[in-house]
């Protein structure tokens, strides 16, 4: 089998270098803008394993001799690949989100009606996100009440990141947007969020996100661009019946202060680094599925469709922080009076609940 890489920057990096892993490894045909880049992931591929990939000069000559798509462009970058590969019906994995844009992540999804596509949302292949899921599928936590979701970096973003790659709603608290919708099978109705410039970045370094889903229970997400101590992602989910965490292992970037002695505990030997440290395995996990999509026809562990919902809920969080107000992620502009369970709003006041109908911040 035969898999193009479109675009040969971080992520396509390490897609390429997780493929070439595998043991039942495909050949790679690699193109990127910069030809040079293109070379010298190759070239890296191959002093691994002797004729592991080849690069082409253009998407086209890639298309015409793949199986397979791995889009990893910047976002900005990426619609014309994906339109291009749904004309010749090559099975895509794209990175996420499917376009920078939400406007034009509509008109993607609908043109990737029918398509084998895999949106990378690798938290889904998580070993420990997917026992969470079993949990909670199975009733032994009961009616969910509460997620929360903690996404800190442990270093900012370089240079002009957000201007590709989306603001930190839709760069990184678009993981967790999609991690409760999977977890719960409930869709956002509302979002209110917000956020602040403390670091000195061109955008928000730190934000909140509460979200309102369809049968009225809640999550709270919290998101920084920098842990000093490395590279902290958790989620805790909170059922009638109990409750669970993952996240919370000996190399989670965290100190804990003991009851009742109040005594800090040491740091953890070897934190988290960054998300190819923490969710190597998942990386693995989500390529085997996607080549499984491809060669048995297994349904694909994210459509382009629940990629789209978890984009549009980041775009309301977006212009939620941005104007102060409670945002709906799609639908006309409506009064929240009551909320999904029916119940006022404890404040006895009216909310306005406006739909996204902005792009996101470039």
């Amino acid at each position: 089998m035969k898999v193009g890489i479109i675009g040969a920057g971080r992520m396509g990096q390490l897609h390429a270098r997780t493929l070439v892993e595998l043991a039942d490894a495909p050949s790679l045909v690699i193109h990127d803008a910069d030809h040079d880049k293109a070379a010298c992931l190759a070239r890296s591929l191959n002093a691994h394993a002797s004729g592991a990939a080849t690069t082409r000069t253009s998407c086209d000559a890639v298309l015409a001799d793949t199986d397979a798509l791995v889009v990893a462009t910047p976002a900005t970058q990426r619609r014309s690949v994906l339109e291009q590969a749904a004309r010749a019906g090559l099975p895509v994995f794209c990175e996420k989100p499917l376009t920078a844009d939400v406007e034009e992540a509509r008109d993607i999804t609908a043109a990737l009606s029918g398509a084998r596509i895999h949106v990378g949302f690798q938290r889904r292949c998580d070993p420990a996100y997917r026992t969470l899921r079993e949990e909670i599928t199975s009733g032994r936590l009961g009616r969910i009440l509460m997620v929360r979701c903690t996404a800190f970096d442990h270093q900012p973003p370089a240079g002009a990141y957000e201007q590709t790659a989306g603001d930190i709603f839709t760069d990184c608290l678009i993981h967790d947007i999609d991690v409760v919708h999977w977890l719960t099978g409930q869709p956002t109705v509302a979002v209110q969020a917000d956020g602040a410039r403390l670091l000195g970045g061109a955008g928000f370094d730190v934000a909140t996100a509460q979200l309102t889903l369809a049968d009225d229970a809640r999550a709270v997400l919290c998101a920084s661009r920098l842990n000093p101590h490395g590279y902290d992602h958790r989620v805790e989910v909170l059922g009638t019946k109990g409750s669970l965490a993952v996240g919370l292992d000996e190399q989670t970037p965290l100190l804990r202060v003991a009851a009742p002695g109040g005594v800090v505990g040491p740091a953890p030997q070897s934190p988290y680094r960054d998300f190819t440290d923490r969710f190597a395995a998942a990386y693995e996990h989500e390529l085997r599925a996607f080549l499984r999509v491809v060669t048995q026809g297994e349904p694909s562990p994210c459509s382009a469709q629940e990629a789209l919902l978890a984009q549009e809920v980041a775009a309301a969080a977006s212009r939620s922080a941005r104007t102060g107000t409670r945002v709906a992620p799609s639908g006309g502009c409506r009064h929240a009076d009551r909320g999904a369970g029916g119940a006022a709003p404890r404040e006895g006041r009216r909310r306005t609940v406006c739909s996204d109908s902005m792009t996101t911040p470039r």
